[in-house]
């Protein structure tokens, strides 16, 4: 019984791929949900709570619309690479 190298492979360049873009979907929405509202002021030194303002406007809507998207697309990701390496779920 021989390994097939190159299957292999290529089984190990598509499990990086997915994983690179399933983390950088998930850091995008992350992002997506830091933005600040319209109008804040830069703050360019480090914050602290007390320089928080809740009383202000809230991130762009298409921000977080984006945000639970990327969230979903992350998900979806996930369970489908349970779903490949978990003989069970297969009929």
């Amino acid at each position: 019984m021989s390994i097939d190298w190159l299957a292999f492979l290529l089984v190990f360049a598509v499990a990086i791929f997915a994983a690179c873009v399933i983390v950088l979907c998930f850091a995008t929405a992350i992002r997506l949900l830091a933005l600040p509202p319209h109008g804040a002021p830069d703050l360019g030194s480090a914050r602290d709570e007390e320089m928080d303002a809740v009383e202000r406007g809230t991130r762009p809507a298409s921000a977080t619309v984006g945000a639970v998207a990327l969230f979903v697309v992350s998900a979806l990701g996930v369970l489908y690479g349970v779903y490949l390496i978990v003989p069970f779920l297969h009929p």
